[in-house]
């Protein structure tokens, strides 16, 4: 069994089935973090779309560079945290390189 078979369990992925629809921040095992709109399941995978108060999907590297997407692909089984209902960019403060 692999590093990410051992994170992935049914009852985790039921929670975040529940957060389909609502903005999300979403924090990965290898140090990755998005936040977004969570907008569908589909084997194993989620999509994120742009939340509704963003233009993209915001992506935080392990590093602390930010990029932005249309759309992301989150391998169900790397998801270790998750933050619902999300109002507000937690992220914006990067894009102007000041402290968090």
């Amino acid at each position: 069994m692999g590093f990410y078979e051992d994170l992935c369990n049914r009852e985790w992925c039921d929670e975040l089935v529940c957060a389909c629809g609502t903005n999300v921040v979403l924090f990965t095992a290898d140090g990755f973090a998005f936040f977004g709109l969570l907008d569908r399941f589909e084997d194993g995978i989620a999509t994120l779309v742009p939340a509704g108060c963003a233009r993209e999907v915001f992506v935080v590297t392990p590093g602390g560079e930010v990029f932005l997407e249309d759309l992301s692909f989150i391998d169900l089984c790397t998801v270790v945290a998750l933050s619902k209902n999300v109002i507000a960019n937690p992220f914006v403060c990067l894009l102007d390189n000041t402290v968090v």
